[in-house]
């Protein structure tokens, strides 16, 4: 049995998830650790969820050491500048093996762009779901301040306020995974995922970024596809997305 668990506060990386739902004929189980995550135990595990100041979202971390699988498939999506360690770090807080993962660049929220990954280098994933043996997770480099309070550095980078045009109708409280909203005001749980303004059926929720916020956007690197499966991974083959 396959379980497919998403977290995906846009629906960017709901597409990833998407993919790999069509393919296998399975549903989508999104991480919503404020409600009781379904169907935990699986032959396989396939999560997928973005990178969050090169670390593993809050209602990610939360709920991976609750999903028991014999194997698991972790992919990460990242917004072209750094994913961090996510992977490697995700791999320790589940309770199997990891035969096949992935770091997807899907462009940045924060800069509202498009996702334009071909979907099509995903299918080495799919062949690899037989597969019994453990694969080895590189490390790479991740900035030493990523783990430096990084819910209060978002918070300090993106500001979340709300306008006249709020009618309070409790949209944004009822989506919110981090229960940080309530009639358009923000409180101290918020992480920046901005799903708030994407569901706001009146745009009634304004987002500004500092400046050092925008000038870290601007240094945006050449995207990076990252596929590791059947003991090998793309950096020794070649196989990559430029």
């Amino acid at each position: 049995m396959i379980n497919l668990y998403c977290f995906s506060a846009t629906g960017r990386t709901r597409k990833v998830a998407d993919f790999f739902a069509e393919r296998l004929n399975v549903d989508v189980i999104d991480i919503e650790p404020k409600k009781s995550t379904e169907k935990l135990i699986s032959d396989l595990a396939i999560i997928v969820f973005p990178v969050y100041c090169q670390n593993i979202p809050t209602p990610v971390k939360s709920v991976l050491p609750l999903i028991k699988a014999e194997k698991f498939i972790i992919i990460a999506t990242y917004g072209k500048k750094s994913f961090g360690n996510v992977i490697y770090n995700a791999s320790k807080l589940i309770s199997g093996k990891v035969i096949a993962a992935a770091y997807v660049p899907i462009g940045h929220t924060y800069l509202n762009q498009e996702v334009d990954f071909d979907f099509s280098l995903l299918e080495p994933i799919l062949d690899c779901i037989s597969n019994t043996k453990a694969i080895e997770i590189p490390k790479y480099f991740k900035n030493p301040l990523a783990d430096f309070f990084p819910k209060i550095r978002s918070q300090i980078g993106v500001k979340i306020k709300s306008t006249n045009a709020c009618n309070g109708c409790g949209l944004c409280t009822e989506k919110c995974v981090m229960m940080a909203i309530s009639k358009g005001e923000i409180n101290s749980n918020c992480i920046r995922c901005l799903r708030c303004v994407d569901i706001c059926p009146n745009n009634a929720l304004n987002v500004k970024y500092n400046c050092f916020l925008k000038t870290y956007l601007k240094n945006i690197n050449n995207k990076k596809f990252k596929l590791y499966c059947n003991g090998n991974n793309n950096d020794k083959k070649n196989r990559g997305y430029k």
